[in-house]
């Protein structure tokens, strides 16, 4: 008891004042699940890109901007599977929102048989993917609450009751991870308590969040990110009601920002953050946390 007390007094010290009843609040339910923190750093996972920078959907909030970053999957050689034990593999949208990833399943079939596979799929069911079953495959999947949402965001019609059946049909075939960006409607809530409704009646492996931030040159560059507590406060929702592990992705503003939601969100019950703030994760160590290390995407199941 006298240590817990000490780590929430060190912990609150990193937080401005105006996030000290949250965190209080927070902090009565912290038992609630393992105290610990899976720190994941993920160098060894490569990530990589079936369409290079190019992307039908330009969404609002990416624009093609983070698919600059990827390796094309034409450019992957021998080296690179002596370098990365997993590849994530993504790419740019059609115009129904779905990532080419068919016409490259030979190409993917010829990657190392043991190299774990994390693939963003957009909103498409199985049929195509199945030569990979017996990969070790999950599917990162990103899950929309309301058509708002969807339209204003992916400047798609689909209603979200397609997506969600896209997603049963892939978790039927595949470990799928559901991935929620909180305000990705340019910063605001709104869809988002609906997916937490969905995933309580349809549990996953793990729940990933993510958050918005605003990024150059695409149509939300202007837009702040989700107000902090109504972020964590989803977070929180989600922990409760869900049993599966919550993670906090690489997707998500830098600076103060971070480390209020990093505190934050551990608090809440994300056990699993992707590149957490140092002072946080020493502060954690020194009061005798454990703090395991994961080299891959977070996603990925975890030995």
């Amino acid at each position: 008891m006298q240590r817990l007390d000490a780590l929430r007094q060190a912990l609150v010290s990193l937080l401005p004042p105006e996030d000290h009843p949250l965190f209080a609040r927070l902090w009565n339910a912290v038992s609630n699940r393992p105290l610990l923190l899976r720190r994941s750093r993920p160098h060894r996972t490569l990530a990589v890109s079936v369409t290079g920078p190019q992307c039908e959907l330009r969404c609002s909030h990416c624009n093609g901007h983070y698919l600059e970053a990827m390796r094309p999957i034409s450019a992957l050689d021998s080296s690179d599977y002596e370098t990365f034990r997993s590849f994530l593999i993504s790419g740019g949208s059609d115009c129904s929102g779905r990532v080419p990833l068919s016409g490259h399943i030979d190409r993917i079939l010829r990657m190392p048989e043991e190299a774990g596979l994390n693939l963003h799929v957009g909103v498409q069911g199985a049929e195509s993917l199945l030569p990979l079953k017996g990969r070790p495959v999950t599917v990162s999947y990103d899950l929309a609450g309301d058509a708002e949402t969807v339209r204003e965001v992916y400047g798609l019609s689909r209603p979200v009751s397609e997506i969600e059946a896209c997603y049963l049909e892939l978790s039927r075939h595949f470990r799928v991870v559901p991935h929620l960006t909180l305000g990705l409607r340019g910063g605001a809530i709104s869809g988002e308590p609906h997916v937490i409704d969905f995933l309580a009646a349809n549990p996953p492996s793990a729940l990933t969040f993510l958050v918005f931030r605003p990024t150059p040159n695409t149509p939300y560059a202007d837009r702040l990110a989700p107000d902090i507590h109504d972020a964590v406060d989803i977070i929180a929702d989600a922990a409760r009601r869900l049993a599966c592990p919550i993670h906090l992705g690489c997707m998500r503003p830098s600076g103060i920002y971070r480390r209020r939601l990093d505190v934050l969100a551990w608090a809440a019950g994300a056990r699993v953050i992707v590149m957490p703030e140092h002072e946080f994760v020493r502060i954690l160590a020194a009061h005798g946390i454990p703090v395991e290390e994961q080299t891959e995407c977070c996603s990925l199941e975890y030995s």
